[in-house]
């Protein structure tokens, strides 16, 4: 039994099988913290076939048929867990494979399962390699099963959540804590909202349906938002709100951000932003923040408009860039911060990732060694050629006390 409680216990059950009836007997009776059921996932596709990662190197394509046969073996391991382990509880319940509404039965009971064990953690993510129409994917279920009470994080992806199925487990999981949501094709107006709510985490991602959000949330800390293109969103209440992460990356524009939100950036106190294909305006005062991350394009002077970002954040701690090298982009706008910089005494740690050592990238750099007159580490990630270093190193005499760290 020894032997047993060091292996995972989707894995025990298998080599149980192969023991007597009495170990069988009592490894269903362990005590155990989750189940994580996944398996390599094939990582392409190609006219109808898919290509299994252990396969690329020998170029060999299993049919859409084998994947089936793979489906049907995944459903029977995992029923043959779920059913067999005869514990009281299951803290934490993973799914992912390529399942979806043709295996609705089986997943609805695992569900409830782990709801009868009072789970509390659950996380499907059920991929496609080929297009899937939004009626095939597996619906989550509006059921209030014994044991539903427990759950207090749920992490759905490319499973058919419609707005009925959110407000109905926003209203019957009352201690939900954290919610994720990912590639929802039924999603087309969701709404959180409920004095009682406890949510504190609010994730929902490419989920390109939607056309409008609203939030009302007396407890949410943090919200993230990505799709390709801006929908109106509305926080009418979020009073603990202090981290945002947003993008849509066809049409962002940071005016309408910034309307959006208005009454929320002075709390902000972590803030993540991908600024592609937009125009940054003067920006109100972020006065809470304390860590800012932005994802950008290393073209045209991009990089120096965030200038302004910088100056309406006097108590930035930690700043990160992200350089994305996409030339195809244009920023429209030639100059940028023609007005004095103003010193940052907070502003301790800066990192930046994708440095090619452009011009625009060093005077950048330049700028943040000017005016982050506390600092004391900046780390820079890139392919630095000597000169670039040589440089780099000549700016940090400006800031002999602060530590410079190239990967």
């Amino acid at each position: 039994m020894g032997i047993l409680s060091f292996l995972p216990p989707e894995e025990a059950v298998l080599k149980t099988s192969f023991l007597s009836h009495r170990w069988k007997q009592l490894w269903e009776s362990l005590p155990v913290s989750g189940f994580n059921f996944r398996v390599p996932m094939p990582v392409c596709c190609r006219g109808g076939h898919v290509k299994n990662l252990k396969d690329l190197r020998d170029g060999k394509y299993i049919t859409v048929e084998d994947m089936k046969r793979e489906c049907s073996k995944f459903v029977e391991w995992v029923n043959n867990v779920m059913i067999s382990h005869q514990g009281s509880t299951i803290d934490e319940l993973r799914v992912r494979f390529y399942l979806d509404k043709d295996s609705q039965r089986y997943i609805d009971k695992w569900i409830e399962i782990a709801m009868r064990k009072q789970v509390k953690k659950l996380e499907l993510d059920f991929p496609s390699l080929l297009h899937r129409p939004s009626n095939a994917f597996y619906p989550f279920p509006q059921e209030c099963f014994p044991g539903i009470e427990f759950l207090t994080s749920l992490c759905l992806v490319n499973v058919g959540v419609s707005d009925e199925a959110m407000e109905f487990f926003l209203s019957n999981y009352p201690m939900l804590e954290t919610l994720h949501l990912r590639n929802s094709p039924l999603l087309i107006h969701p709404k959180v909202s409920g004095s009682s709510l406890r949510l504190k985490h609010l994730n929902i991602s490419h989920s390109e349906s939607i056309q409008t959000i609203e939030i009302s949330a007396p407890n949410l800390v943090s919200f993230e938002y990505h799709k390709l293109r801006k929908v109106p969103f509305h926080i009418w209440y979020a009073p603990k709100l202090t981290e945002l992460d947003y993008s849509n990356w066809l049409d962002f524009n940071i005016a309408y951000l910034v309307s959006q939100l208005y009454n929320y950036l002075p709390q902000l106190v972590t803030l993540r932003l991908s600024l592609f294909l937009m125009d940054l305006p003067r920006f109100p005062k972020f006065t809470s923040l304390r860590n800012l991350t932005c994802i950008t394009a290393s073209i045209d002077n991009r990089l120096l408009l965030l200038k302004s970002l910088i100056q309406a954040s006097p108590f930035l701690h930690k700043f990160k860039l992200l350089i994305k090298d996409h030339k195809e982009f244009k920023s429209g706008i030639e100059e940028a911060g023609k007005e004095e910089a103003q010193p940052n005494k907070y502003l301790k740690e800066v990192e930046i990732v994708g440095f090619l050592g452009q011009s625009v990238e060093v005077e950048f750099v330049t700028y943040l060694l000017k005016i982050a007159i506390k600092l004391e580490k900046i780390v820079i990630h890139g392919k630095l050629e000597r000169m670039t270093q040589n440089l780099a190193h000549q700016l940090m005499k400006n800031r002999p006390g602060a530590e410079l760290v190239q990967l």
